[in-house]
This record gives structure tokens, sequence and C-alpha cells, in this order.
């Protein structure tokens, strides 16, 4: 008899367990099924590095592991198991995708479409795997065996592993089912929320924003909340008709509190994070003195682009000084501006624009070393599922397929 194993959702978690299953036993003594509630698979997995695939980062694992913030320590043996450098060698080796290195290590496949990389998946499993689309699992029960009761019919399997996502962008199918299901199960699930997420200002801020909007500067931003600091990045971010985006923004968007009440949270930018105050007002003064006969607008766009600097120098009533006219008032007032420039923020990032969810099925209740779970014998948790959540740059699937690789080792008996 062969080993049934049945796999709750097709997205990147789904496939990449899938893909393991098939290629560490050969396709001897198993039968593994695919559940996928979409007409198509892996309908997120086309959306990742903006339509690209940004596959996994080449950064050191002891690195990598720091891209995952709380769980940087549980998921770490899995990112050991299997690694950048095993993930690039299934991509070229396994699914024919030769890849290339971008900045900040992050890897693509050469051919640039995500869409590319689902097919090739799917091509890979089409031999021996067995996915059912159209098929959204209502009921999961565990009898001598786990018994899903889908649109389709129902589904006896004898290891089930549950990867049908999180909460975020839901038009893709990620609509908590995991959390349901697990919750059946008696697990713990940590409340949702957005991670990956733009940011939208308030009505005081929007003006700002939605002027600058497609502007794009490298600077520290920080979250506030009841005037304390709780959460601090430095990257690039972008500014947008809506508010704030871009790297930096997305990847400290977790930490804002869903339950904002007015003015109690809100983001500060530091649009010359390289130097303090004080090194930036003696920056200043050197510029005011050398160059007496320039508009102050003029020199601070040696620091962010002209946009940004006219925008600051308006809102510091500097709009039309020259240099020769500054006082150390002026300074005090740019300098705020210019270090300290406040976003207001109207509501906590929506989930359903959040490219990650934060939260999931408690790690307390899931081994680490096989994602097996501690609560239900036969029973896997993968992917969005659980609470596990990384930085943007290839994080993210790397986690889905070191998860997987564990998860196939365990159910082989490897």
């Amino acid at each position: 008899m062969k080993k049934r194993i049945g796999i709750i959702g097709g997205g990147a978690a789904g496939l990449f367990a899938a893909c393991q299953l098939k290629r560490l036993s050969g396709g001897a003594g198993i039968d593994v099924t695919v559940l996928e509630r979409n007409p198509v698979p892996g309908m997120k997995l086309t959306l990742t590095g903006h339509g690209r695939c940004n596959i996994t980062n080449r950064k050191p694992v002891s690195m990598l592991k720091n891209g995952y913030h709380e769980a940087g320590n549980f998921i770490y043996p899995a990112l050991k198991e299997f690694g950048p450098d095993d993930a690039i060698a299934f991509f070229e080796n396994e699914l024919g995708l030769k890849t290339k290195e971008e900045d900040n290590n992050r890897i693509f496949p050469v051919c640039d479409s995500a869409v590319k990389v689902r097919d090739a998946i799917l091509s890979y499993l089409s031999d021996g795997i067995t996915v059912i689309c159209d098929s959204r699992v209502q009921d999961i029960k565990k009898t001598s065996c786990f018994e899903v009761s889908a649109q389709d019919g129902t589904y006896c399997f004898d290891q089930l592993i549950l990867s049908c996502g999180g909460s975020s962008f839901p038009k893709t199918g990620s609509t908590g089912d995991s959390y349901r299901f697990a919750e059946g199960f008696g697990h713990t699930v940590i409340p949702v929320r957005a991670a990956l997420a733009p940011v939208k200002a308030d009505a005081v801020s929007s003006g700002l924003t939605s002027g600058l909007s497609g502007v794009s500067v490298i600077a520290g931003v920080s979250v506030y909340c009841q005037d304390r600091k709780i959460a601090s990045r430095t990257g690039e971010m972008l500014f947008a008709e809506f508010g704030l985006t871009g790297p930096a923004v997305m990847e400290i968007s977790r930490e804002i509190p869903s339950d904002i009440q007015k003015g109690s949270v809100w983001i500060e930018l530091d649009l010359v994070p390289s130097m303090n105050d004080e090194q930036f007002d003696v920056e200043l003064q050197r510029l005011i003195n050398e160059h007496p006969d320039s508009k102050i607008a003029t020199l601070l766009s040696g620091f962010v682009p002209a946009s940004v600097a006219g925008e600051v120098c308006s809102r510091a009533g500097a709009a039309d000084l020259y240099a020769q006219n500054f006082t150390k008032d002026n300074r005090r007032k740019i300098i705020k501006e210019m270090k300290h420039l406040r976003i207001g923020i109207e509501q906590a990032p929506s989930i359903d624009k959040a490219y990650v969810t934060r939260g999931g099925v408690s790690l307390k209740e899931i081994d680490r070393k096989t994602y097996a779970s501690r609560r239900v014998p036969g029973l896997y948790v993968i992917g969005e599922a659980i609470d596990i959540d990384g930085i943007s740059g290839g994080y993210n699937l790397q986690a889905c397929m070191s998860e997987a690789y564990l998860v196939a080792k365990d159910i082989l008996g490897f």
C-alpha cells in the first residue's frame, strides 16, 4: 500500500512540498494529492518579486535567519538543511531554470518571470503528483485517516500537510482557511496582521505624500506609538498618493499596532540617515557659509531629490530664503523637517494589500526539525499558515522551500 499524502493548498509552500516529496522519493511508495481552491495553482507565487519571482537570497544562513524577526532561531535548522544554494540547485537542475544574482544577494530566474517559474513547477509535478484545482476544502477530521471534505468530494489521507496560506492578498485564495482548520485540531493561532504592506497616511500628511508621489529616498524609517519609538529601519522608501511604501516602509509595517487611535501612531522619516542632528547642522552651516547666494532648497537638494527639498523648505517656512538670510531658528526648523519628518498614520496597514501575514499557528506547537504538529500526529503545517514572516528580498520563498524539505524528509523517513 502506498502512503497517501494530502497537501491542502497549492501555493508556494504546498507546491514545494510536493516537489520535495517527488524528488526525495523518486516517485516510489507514496501517493501525493494537492488540493487547490483556485482554477490554477500558485496564484500568489506569480506576484512575487513584482512578477519576476525573487526566489531566494544568497546571504550566509547565519545572516539569513535574521530576516525572520522573532522566528529567526526557530527557522534556522530548516535553513541549514535546505539553504539558498540548495534552492538554486533545485531550480537549475530539477526545474531547468537558470538563475542570476542581483543587488543585496537577491536571486532571480534569468527569465524574470514568476509565471514561468509556476509553470515549470507544475510541469515538474505533472509526472507522478496529482494536482486537483477548484477543490476548496470545507472540513477536515481525524478518524482512522485525515478525512478531507472538499467541494468535489471526500478524500482520505494518511498524512496531511496544511499549507493553504495566511490572510494576505485574499484575492489569491489566502482567506485564512489554514487557521480555521488548525484551530479545529486544537492549535493556538496568534492573531494575524499585515506584514510587508504599504502604509496609508492620515489626512494631514496625505497632502505631502501625494505631492511627492513616485519620489524615492534612502531614509531612516521609525514607528512611534504614544511618543515611544517601537521600531526602526533604514533603506529605500517611496512616497505615494496614499502614503508611504518601498522596502524600508514595508518591512517596518508589521510593527504598526492594529488598534490605532487618532494621533497615537506615526512614522518619522530621517531623510539624512548618515548624520545625526548635530552633524547635519554643522554640514548645513558649512554649505550656508560657502554658498551665501544659493537658496536653501538648492543646498538641501544635495541630500534629497529637489522635490523633497522644496517640500521640506515649505514646511519649515523657508521656501524662498537664501543662505545669507538664514538664521539659527531657520536651521532648527530645517533640521526638524529633514531629520524628524512626521507622517501621521490613519489606520493599520491593510492585510488585503500585504504581501505576507504576520501571525498564524503558534510555533510552540510545531516541531522546528520536522514542521510536524505537536498536537496531531501525521499533521504538518508550513508556509504562511504558521507564525513566520520574513523581510523582502527572497526570504519568504526560501522559508517555504526549507520548511517543505524538512516535511518531505520526515514523511519519507529520511
